[in-house]
């Protein structure tokens, strides 16, 4: 038995906004149609691989969106393009796409632009994420959710945390010297 060949899934196209009066308001609210809007958020903590310089990481928005699959896909896939080392590694990973947003990359002295597919799921926004940063040696990067270490370092006085398996014994001398100061009668 052969196995079968996987297909991206097949996107549908934007709906015709033409017919829709320019005025929502003499439109009821039930007939206005519902676009579906994604927020992606940027795990500025990760491991960000042998590719992506960090401090590059560090100017982008702590998320893209929310907004249309496509353009959050545009966005993120262009922060990495611009947070690269050198740019031409992350573009060539790429494939061109028809109908989506477009994004570009400046190597070998000129501007190039490329499609990228059309996008209308978060699920597709993250699979294509995740391959992409998985070619970039640099996962967990993106995700739908805010990371946790944000709003523990929130909680700690915007203090830079720790990564990986160090954040708990820090976190821990953190509780203990704070207790320490607030025991202190002087």
């Amino acid at each position: 038995m052969t196995p079968l060949a996987i297909s991206p899934p097949s996107s549908t196209p934007e709906p015709d906004m033409s017919s829709i009066p320019q005025d929502a308001a003499t439109v009821p609210h039930s007939a206005t149609p519902q676009v579906l809007t994604v927020c992606i958020y940027i795990n500025k903590q990760a491991n960000m691989g042998p590719n992506l310089e960090r401090k590059k990481i560090q100017h982008l928005p702590d998320h893209f969106g929310p907004d249309r699959p496509s353009v959050v896909l545009q966005q993120a896939v262009q922060g990495c393009i611009d947070s690269a080392f050198q740019q031409k590694t992350v573009f060539t990973l790429l494939t061109q796409g028809y109908g989506g947003e477009k994004i570009s990359a400046t190597f070998d002295g000129k501007q190039h632009l490329l499609s990228l597919p059309v996008v209308n799921s978060i699920d597709y926004v993250l699979r294509f994420l995740k391959k992409l940063c998985r070619s970039l040696h640099c996962e967990n990067l993106f995700s739908d959710q805010p990371f946790a270490q944000r709003s523990v370092q929130a909680s700690f006085g915007g203090t830079p945390l720790p990564a990986g398996r160090h954040l708990m014994v820090w976190i821990f001398s953190f509780l203990l010297r704070r207790s320490m100061e607030t025991r202190c009668c002087c």
